[in-house]
C-alpha cells in the first residue's frame, strides 16, 4: 500500500503543481470572461457525461478488486460494464447535441459545444477504475505526469491572446483523446479478449450500477450543476470567479483523494474477507490523517485567500477572494465525507444511503443556488457548495456508525483545531512584513509548515506524521520522544 500511497501522492502533487504552473498564466491571458466560456461548456458537458456513467466508475473499482487475479472474470466484468456505459452515453450524447440548438447560451458558443461532445464520448474509455482496481497506480501516475506535462507545454506555446480560449478548450480535449488512447492500448495487458457475453450476464450489474449511478448523479447535481447554472442565470464571469476559487479548494481536496483511491480496494478485499480488525484500523488510520491535516490545510487556505487569488489568478479574478473564505471549510468536509461514504458505506454495499445522501445535497444546492445566483451570483453558488457539503458529511457520518462501530476522535479534533489557532498570527506577520505575494504565501507555508510539525510531534504525538518524519530526525540525531 506504501508503493501506491507514493504513486498517488506523486500523482496529486501533479494535480496541484500543473495547474499552480497553468492557471496563474490562463486567468491572465484568458480573463474572467474566457475562463468562464470554457468551464460554462465543460461543466454543462460534465452533468451528460456522469450521468451516462451512472455509478460505473466507483462499482467497476471495488468488483474489479473483488474478482482479484482471475482474469477471465475480470475482462467478462471489464467489458459487460463498458457495453453498459456505451449505449448510455449514444443515448445521451444524443440529448446534448439536440439541447445545443434548444439554448441560446449555448447557441452562442456553438462551436465549442460541439466539440465539448467528443469529452462525452472520450470517458466511455477513460477506464482508469480497471487500473484503480488491480491497484496499478504505477501506471495511472506516470500515464498523468506524461500527458499532463505535453499539455502544459501545449498551452503556454500556443494560447496567446483572450481570444484564444477555443485553443485552450482544443487542448482540453485532445489531452483527453491522448489519455483514453493510452489506456485502450495498456488495457489490452490485464483484459482478454476471448471473453462471451451475455445480456444476462451485463444486466446483472444494472442495479447496483443504477444505484450508484443516482449517487452519483444527484452528487454531481450539487457539485458541478452549480457551474452550469451560474452560466444560465448569471455572467459568464460570474463563472469564471468561482471557477478560481473551486479550483484552488479541489487542489487541496485531491490531496485527500489520494488517501482514499488507493484505500477503497484493500478496504474491499478486507470487507470480503472478514477482516474487521483491519479494517478497523485503516478507517482510524484514515480519520486521523484527514483531520492532522484537513484542519491546518482549511485553516491555511482561509486565512490567505487574497494572496493566493493575486498571485495564482491576479486582480480580475478578485471577486474570487470571498468565495474561498465561504468555500474552504469543504475542504475538511469533504476528506470526512470520503471516509464515511467511500471508505465505510460503498465498501460495504451501502448503496441505497449513499443514493439518500446524494438526494439530500442535490435538493439543498439547488435550492440556494436558484433563489440566490440572480441576487448573489458566484458567491451563493459558494455558500451552496459549503452548507450541501457539511449536511451531507453529517448525515454520511450517522449512516457510517450504523455500519461500523468506529469511534469519530473527537479529542483529537478539538485538539488539532485549537492548535491551528497561531495560523492566524503567523499568516498576519507575513503579511505586515511583506507587499509581495509570493513571498508572504512562502514565509506563511513555511512558518506555518514548522509550527504544525512540531504541535503534531510533541504536543498531539500523532504516529503518522512522526512516523514520516524518523528518518530525518534519525539522520541528524534529533529526539523527538
Amino acid at each position: 500500500m506504501k508503493k501506491n500511497f507514493l504513486y498517488n501522492f506523486l500523482l496529486t502533487s501533479s494535480n496541484l503543481l500543473f495547474p499552480l504552473l497553468t492557471f496563474p498564466y490562463l486567468s491572465r491571458i484568458l480573463g474572467a470572461d474566457g475562463i468562464g466560456i470554457c468551464n460554462f461548456i465543460l461543466s454543462y458537458g460534465q452533468n451528460y457525461t456522469i450521468v451516462a456513467a451512472l455509478g460505473i466508475p466507483v462499482y467497476g473499482i471495488r468488483e474489479i478488486a473483488k474478482v482479484g487475479d482471475d482474469k477471465e472474470k475480470r475482462s467478462r466484468l471489464f467489458f459487460e460494464l463498458l457495453s453498459i456505459h456505451i449505449i448510455l452515453t449514444l443515448f445521451f450524447l444524443l440529448l446534448y447535441f439536440a439541447s445545443i440548438f434548444f439554448y441560446a447560451d449555448l447557441r452562442e458558443y456553438k462551436e465549442l459545444a460541439i466539440l465539448g461532445s467528443s469529452l462525452i464520448l472520450f470517458n466511455v474509455f477513460s477506464i482508469e477504475w480497471l487500473f484503480a482496481g488491480i491497484s496499478n497506480f504505477k501506471y495511472i501516475t506516470i500515464r498523468s505526469l506524461i500527458i499532463r506535462f505535453l499539455s502544459v507545454i501545449a498551452i503556454f506555446l500556443v494560447v496567446r491572446s483572450r481570444e484564444d480560449f477555443y485553443i485552450y478548450f482544443v487542448i482540453i480535449v485532445l489531452t483527453s483523446l491522448v489519455t483514453v488512447s493510452m489506456d485502450v492500448y495498456y488495457a489490452r495487458k490485464f483484459i482478454s479478449r476471448r471473453v462471451t457475453l451475455t445480456m444476462k450476464g451485463a444486466l446483472s450489474h444494472l442495479k447496483a450500477v443504477t444505484l450508484l449511478g443516482a449517487y452519483m448523479v444527484f452528487t454531481n447535481i450539487y457539485s458541478v450543476l452549480p457551474t452550469t447554472l451560474l452560466g444560465f442565470l448569471s455572467t459568464k464571469s460570474a463563472v469564471g470567479y468561482y471557477f478560481g476559487a473551486n479550483r484552488i479548494i479541489r487542489m487541496v481536496i485531491s490531496i485527500f483523494s489520494a488517501l482514499t483511491i488507493v484505500l477503497i480496494p484493500r478496504l474491499n478485499i478486507a470487507v470480503e474477507q472478514h477482516k474487521s480488525q483491519e479494517y478497523l484500523s485503516l478507517i482510524n488510520k484514515s480519520l486521523n490523517i484527514v483531520i492532522s491535516f484537513g484542519i491546518p490545510a482549511t485553516a491555511f487556505i482561509f486565512l490567505l485567500a487574497n494572496p493566493l487569488v493575486m498571485l495564482l489568478a491576479g486582480g480580475d479574478f478578485l471577486n474570487s477572494v470571498l468565495v474561498i473564505k465561504i468555500m474552504a471549510p469543504i475542504i475538511l468536509s469533504v476528506a470526512f465525507a470520503q471516509v464515511f461514504v467511500l471508505l465505510i458505506l460503498s465498501a460495504n454495499r451501502k448503496d441505497k444511503q449513499m443514493v439518500m445522501l446524494s438526494i439530500m445535497g442535490m435538493v439543498i444546492s439547488l435550492s440556494i443556488n436558484v433563489i440566490f445566483i440572480p441576487y448573489y451570483a458566484e458567491i451563493s453558488t459558494g455558500f451552496s457548495q459549503l452548507v450541501s457539503e457539511i449536511i451531507v458529511t453529517f448525515l454520511a457520518f450517522i449512516f457510517a456508525k450504523k455500519v461500523l462501530d468506529f469511534q469519530f476522535p473527537t479529542k483529537s479534533f478539538l485538539l488539532n483545531l485549537l492548535c491551528v489557532i497561531p495560523f492566524a498570527l503567523v499568516t498576519y506577520l507575513s503579511m505586515w512584513l511583506f507587499d509581495d505575494n509570493f513571498l508572504i504565501l512562502l514565509s506563511s507555508a513555511f512558518l506555518c509548515s514548522l509550527y504544525f510539525l512540531i504541535y503534531q510531534i510533541y504536543l498531539i504525538k500523532n504516529s503518522f506524521v512522526m512516523e514520516a518524519v524518523s528518518p530525518i530526525f534519525k539522520r541528524f540525531n534529533i529526539v523527538h520522544k
